[in-house]
Formats: C-alpha cells, structure tokens, sequence
C-alpha cells in the first residue's frame, strides 16, 4: 500500500515542503530511500525501524521505498524521520490517517520526538503551502507556533503522533516493550546552561572600563550608527573588557530584524526558542574559526558567524591571527549585507548585515609605540603584523583607535566612570533620529542620501575636502568619514555636520598612505 505525507526540510534560511511517498509491498524485506538524501537521512532507516518497534507497532516484514519529492533537490536532516515513520504504519494499514497532515521531528530509537534545526522556517513554509495542521515534538511547539497561519499540534512520541492522525487502529498495536532507562534527565542541566549563557551575554557595564575615554568615545560613536570599530593597544588595556560592554549597550531589535533574527536562532539550533529573540547577537568567535564556520557552509549549508551575528555585532579578538582568507572573506558581507555560498548542487544567500568590532596588539609582543623600551620586534616585524590585514579590509573599518596602558591612579581611583545605562540611552535616541531621517542607521547611507544627511554648509565642505586629500582617502575612506561625522552630529542633537564632527570623525580614520605609519599608531 502507498501512503503519502507532507513533511518540510531546510535549504539555507529557508524551508521546502517536500513529499514523502511511502510503498510497503510484498517482496523481500529491506528499506530503500530515493531523493538525494544525505547521510543523515539515509541512516533514519535505523531510527525509524527501531521507533517503530519500540512504540508498540509491528515493523513490516516487507519491501520498503521511501521517496522523497521533488526527487532533483537534495535533502538533509532528521526532519523526515516522523514522516516516514508513520508512513509505513500508514503502508501497513496499521494506522490509517484522517484529513491532510503535514508531520516534521526527528525520532530516537525509543519512539519519542525531538525537535530539529529550523522548525520555524519549516512550519512558515508548510503555511505558504496552505497546509492547515501540522504535527511537531512537544519541545518546539512554541517555536513552530511563531509561523502564524497554521495549526500546530505537538507530540511527545510516535505512539501519540499516530493516535492524532489516525482513524482507527483495528487493534493492530501490541503493548510496547519494557525498557531499562540508565540515562539521567539533562533537563535540568539544560535550563542551568541556557541561563548562564543569557547571564554572560549581558556583559560588564561600561562603568567597569577605567580610563581610556578615547575608546569609550569610539565605540559610543560606533554602536550609535553601526559603524566597525578597530581597538589597538597593548595587552591589559581593557580592549576585550571595552567589546564585552556591547550587549548592555545596544537597543533591542525592532519586529522585522527579530523575526530574521528568530529564523536564524532557529536554524543555528542552539537554544530552544519561545518567543521572538530581541536581544541583539554579539558572536565572539576564536582566532583558530575556519573560513567554512565563519561565512557558512558545510555539509546542511549551515549559517556561519558573520549571518549568526546579524543585526548585530561580530567581535575578532587577536585580529591579525585570524586566517588571512577568513579576513578577506569578509570583504563582501561588510560592503554589501549578505554572503552568497555555491557548494556541490547547492546555493543559498545568508543576510551578513552585522557590525564589527574587533581589538590587536600594535606588534607580536604587544607593547610597540609605548615608549618604555619593553618592545623588541623589529619595525620589519611590526610591519609584517600590520600586514596581515590588507587595504582593503582596512578601508572597509570607519573607526581605528588607539588604547594605551591604563596608568594605576586612573585604574584605583575612587571616580566611577559614565555607566552603561546613560551611554545606552544615547545611542537608542540617536539610532531614533537617524531612522526618523533616512530609514537606517548611518553606516548604510551612501551617495545622495547621505550628503544629504551631512547638510553641509560651504565651509564645511571645504573642509571636508581638505581633509580627504590631505589623507590621501579612497571614495570609500571618506564616505566612512562623513558616515561617522553624521553620527558624531547625531550624538551631539546637530541637525547639520559641523567642522567639529569631521575633525572627530577623521581622528579616528587609520593613516592608510603610508604602512609604517599605520604600525606604529595602530
């Protein structure tokens, strides 16, 4: 008998309905799968078999053909297990369905359902389709509800799955086998890892940084118009302890950038998801991330962590010890907002829109241009340092600044600095203005709108001019310039960029005319 079901698997961010066609026939036993599936899939024989049996059913001594259509299209995951499962209850006429189902869960061998990777980007696509039900494990039934436009019900095990979808049994299951259970609940632990994680993602408050007022001014300026940001210094002075202030500072997403935000947390499968995620993402991925996890790829063409920082903010400790090709990967998500990756009989596009932030030592032992005599290397050596991020990488960056060693008396002394509460209300008001007037942030202007936004008077032209060309600055070079001039405009209530602005702005462009120049101030 034939039995046929909906089901849904992943294709980038996106899900694809797929049909999964079952034949039990006479013959002899075995279990085939048709439809590209990958590795995953193919060993869903094993998972469905031993679901089956250990759920009280009668696993068909007979020939097995799973298809799984459009036949042209690859498919990957454990989505499908669910629907071949009750397929051949199906097949077998031990359970016979009733109305139009669509079914999505990966099964363990003891017959219960867990949830998989993009439940929520499946179940939207399944209501594209103008599915009206659709059946997923009990834990992702909050994520899968998200979709909106369909019936979500949830299921705890395949015996309850085929209990809602079938009609009658005709008394065909038997009573499920006994089982010894040796493992401990992880539940708990779970929730405890869930929560220290959301504790740390909060970060240090502002108040924490001693000193430094020139990095606490740049990344003020950065985070309130999305700008990257490059820190510069030497170890111990507070670069890595600046970047982990981000998360308190940043304003919440709005509805459309927490929805993506919420498709891609989906698709990551890191955490359970119950609502829509508003919190802002800082990914802070080590030195040694190969280019694959960096811009995405691999065998389910997963996101990588410049789509998993989205709307948010990516920051590179060590910046030069990054790959050098993992560096220059980044040249096109920085410029345009999106990573295009073409694998064998794959493709997808990843939205890439984030900010980075990244913080180096100005040499390989760290302490060049402190004038105490402690740096050894060789202005060659610092050179080759400085290198390792090229032209281009460097232009794409709008603030460069430099952090020197914080003196003791600023570090023990008993003034607190600003804290992140008043600074974090400066950037949301000036991230108002900026949506009010051109419908972005001011790191996305370009062209007309953005001078339009600067409303330069002639003085203020004039002076921008002479600016460029005394730097030496690329097109690129001084549009970042008079993107971080608006935002200091912004911060400061001006309707209009002012010579101040600009002269703030170009103090922290990098020197890009000459290299020694650059290692020895960065």
């Amino acid at each position: 008998m034939l039995a046929s079901l909906l089901s849904a698997t992943l294709q980038g961010l996106d899900g694809r309905p797929i049909r999964v066609e079952v034949d039990v026939a006479p013959g002899l036993p075995g279990f085939t799968i048709v439809g590209l599936a990958d590795t995953a899939l193919q060993e869903a024989r094993e998972r469905v078999r031993g679901a089956i049996r250990n759920s009280g059913y009668e696993y068909p001594p007979r020939r097995i053909t799973v298809n799984l259509a459009p036949a042209d299209m690859r498919k990957s995951g454990a989505s499908l297990d669910l629907a071949m499962a009750l397929g051949i209850l199906v097949g077998s006429e031990q359970v016979r369905a009733n109305g139009r189902w669509a079914v999505l869960g990966e099964l363990s061998l003891g017959g219960e359902l867990r949830p998989v990777p993009g439940l929520l980007p499946m179940v939207a696509a399944l209501a594209r389709r103008h599915v009206r039900r659709v059946l997923v494990p009990v834990e992702g039934a909050d994520e899968s509800r998200l979709a909106g436009g369909i019936d979500v019900v949830p299921a705890a095990t395949l015996a309850e799955a085929a209990l809602v979808v079938r009609e009658s049994s005709r008394g065909r299951r038997r009573n499920r086998p006994p089982r010894v259970e040796m493992a401990a609940e992880v539940g708990d632990e779970t929730e405890m890892l869930q929560v220290g994680v959301a504790r740390e993602d909060a970060g240090p408050d502002l108040a924490e940084v001693r000193g430094q007022l020139e990095g606490r001014r740049a990344l003020e300026l950065a985070l309130a118009g999305g700008h990257c940001m490059v820190m510069v210094g030497p170890p111990g002075s507070g670069k890595t302890l600046l970047a982990r202030t981000v998360p308190g500072l940043l304003p919440p997403l709005d509805d459309e950038e927490a929805r993506v935000a919420t498709v891609i947390a989906s698709v990551a499968g890191s955490t359970q998801i119950r609502g829509l995620v508003r919190r802002r993402p800082f990914r802070a991925p080590h030195h040694t991330i190969s280019y694959a996890a960096m811009v995405g790829g691999g065998p389910r063409m997963s996101p990588g962590e410049v789509t998993l920082a989205n709307d948010g903010v990516l920051f590179l400790d060590e910046l030069p010890e990054f790959d050098r090709a993992t560096l220059e990967a980044l040249r096109q998500p920085l410029e345009d907002g999106y990573v295009a990756i073409a694998r064998v009989g794959r493709a997808a596009v990843f939205p890439s829109r984030f900010q980075l932030i990244a913080a180096m030592n100005p040499c390989p032992c760290g302490h060049a241009g402190e004038g105490d005599g402690r740096c050894r290397c060789r202005p060659s050596v610092a050179d080759r340092y400085a290198a390792r991020i090229s032209g281009p990488v460097r232009d794409r960056i709008d603030l460069w600044v430099h952090m020197p060693r914080v003196r003791a008396q600023e570090y023990v002394g008993a003034t607190a600095p600003e804290g992140s509460a008043s600074v974090a209300r400066r950037i949301a008001e000036s991230r108002e203005r900026q949506i009010e007037r051109g419908g972005c942030c001011n790191s996305r202007l370009t062209g007309r709108a953005l001078r339009a936004a600067c409303a330069f008077g002639p003085a203020e032209q004039d002076h921008a001019i002479r600016l460029a060309e005394m730097e030496g600055w690329s097109a690129r070079g001084i549009e970042r310039l008079l993107r971080v001039a608006r935002t200091a405009a912004d911060l400061d209530g001006s309707v209009r960029v002012e010579a101040a602005h600009l002269d703030e702005a170009a103090r922290f462009r990098s020197p890009s005319s000459r290299r020694s120049e650059f290692a020895a101030v960065v």
